[in-house]
């Protein structure tokens, strides 16, 4: 019955890790997810931001390993999730102040279509067929790209489709709308 009063306290709180392993193994987790997140991730993404994904992720992850008692203290699994959470307080605030930061951790829009021509390399690029590029547009009341003036994949995921004017469009509504690709 001692089994369940006993515990190791000093192993659940004392550091296995030293703080500059921390800091190295916190850092090159997260930038070299931030990279491959930035290349790989941008339409399976949709309403999160790369980096909000990225910190839920690793915060799971760092979480595990004191929670299921690894070789892991509690304090290494908190020191690593501040590195984390500080890191992408740093990448934000670069980001809002540094272009070049900004335009890594932010990919462009890719222009889908242009003037209701559907530009079937960039959705090649963007690995969307045209079945989904469809959906997305009825998902916004556009019956199809020829009603269209421009259609771009959003940086975090999310498609903006500009109408064409009134005229144009037999519907009679014109406008911006955002669709979940």
């Amino acid at each position: 019955m001692s089994y369940w009063t006993e515990m190791d306290w000093v192993r659940a709180f004392a550091p296995e890790m030293t703080l500059p392993e921390v800091l190295i193994r916190g850092t090159v987790v997260y930038v070299s997810l931030v990279l491959l997140l930035r290349v790989i991730l941008k339409r399976q993404a949709g309403r999160l931001s790369i980096s909000d994904l990225l910190v839920v992720t690793l915060i799971a992850g760092v979480c595990r390993n004191p929670l299921v008692r690894d070789s892991y203290s509690i304090t290494d699994g908190l020191l690593v999730v501040i590195v984390i959470l500080l890191w992408s307080y740093a990448m934000d605030w670069l980001s809002y102040y540094v272009p070049a930061v900004h335009a890594l951790l932010h990919p462009p829009a890719v222009q889908l279509i242009r003037d209701g021509i559907v530009l079937r390399d960039n959705l090649r690029r963007e690995l969307i067929t045209e079945q989904q590029l469809q959906s997305r547009l009825r998902h916004v009341g556009v019956k199809e790209p020829s009603l269209v003036d421009e259609a771009y994949i959003e940086g975090n995921g999310q498609m903006s489709v500009i109408r064409k004017d009134p005229k144009a469009d037999p519907s009679g509504s014109a406008g911006r709308e955002h669709a979940d690709v």
